[in-house]
């Protein structure tokens, strides 16, 4: 009786059993890499050369203090990123230890030959799930940095399904890009504009070593080249 019992138990298990986790599969996940891998570099033209209009809005909570920057940033056809600040309005505080540190930091990492793609070089990929982001089906990946340096990131990559460009990253920093920052942590969200995935929302949560927690919430919107302006993208664009 315990026989049969176990071997009934058995079958109805193997019948009922969860469905194997996407990892199992690796053929899946490295086919949506290669055709990730593929855009990317199809797409670099598209991403050079192009401007966009920014709206800054950050705060520091415990300090309950804010500052607000509307301005235009431009990425050369040299990958160099400027800005060009038409308005900011709010707290010094925040201009000057938030916004300002910010900007800086960008521009800085543009200038430097810091290699911070998103590659197997300086990457470990493992597929997690397909998923859905904005009505579109995507597959995220857990990324995990070969190595501790400055433009790397611990964290999620999601790949469009249908483009194989990236839909939205979200991680933690591995170090620090300043050391007037502790423990950044980012999510970046895309939109999909001739051939090119386009950063158009930037949160980001950080220490600060001056004025403690800080936060940033920048949208893009307006691109253009070479001062035309092509694309507009509504405001809640990139929320779930």
């Amino acid at each position: 009786m315990i026989r049969f019992s176990v071997l009934v138990c058995a079958v109805l298990c193997a019948g009922h059993a969860a469905p194997a986790p996407a990892d199992s599969n690796p053929q899946v996940g490295q086919q949506v890499l290669a055709r990730y891998f593929a855009a990317l570099n199809k797409q670099k033209p598209q991403t050079l050369g192009i401007e966009m209009d920014m709206d800054f809005s950050a705060r520091l909570p415990k300090m309950k203090k804010e500052a607000n920057l509307l301005g235009r940033r431009i990425v050369s056809s040299l990958g160099k990123i400027s800005f060009i600040v038409k308005s900011i309005t709010g707290d010094n505080t925040v201009k000057t230890h938030v916004i300002a540190k910010y900007l800086a930091g960008e521009q800085d990492m543009s200038q430097k030959t810091h290699d911070a793609d998103i590659s197997p070089k300086n990457y470990k990929f493992k597929y997690k799930r397909p998923d859905t982001f904005n009505g579109r089906n995507i597959h995220v990946f857990e990324l995990s940095p070969h190595k501790k340096r400055v433009g790397l990131f611990k964290g999620e990559l999601w790949i469009d399904d249908e483009t194989g460009l990236p839909a939205k990253e979200a991680g933690q920093m591995v170090k620090n890009p300043s050391v007037f920052l502790k423990k950044v942590n980012f999510t970046r969200t895309y939109a999909f504009h001739e051939a090119a995935a386009l950063p158009i929302r930037v949160e980001w949560r950080t220490e600060t070593r001056i004025a403690g927690p800080a936060e940033l919430d920048i949208r893009y919107s307006n691109f253009g080249r070479e001062g035309e302006t092509t694309a507009q993208f509504p405001a809640n664009a990139g929320e779930r």
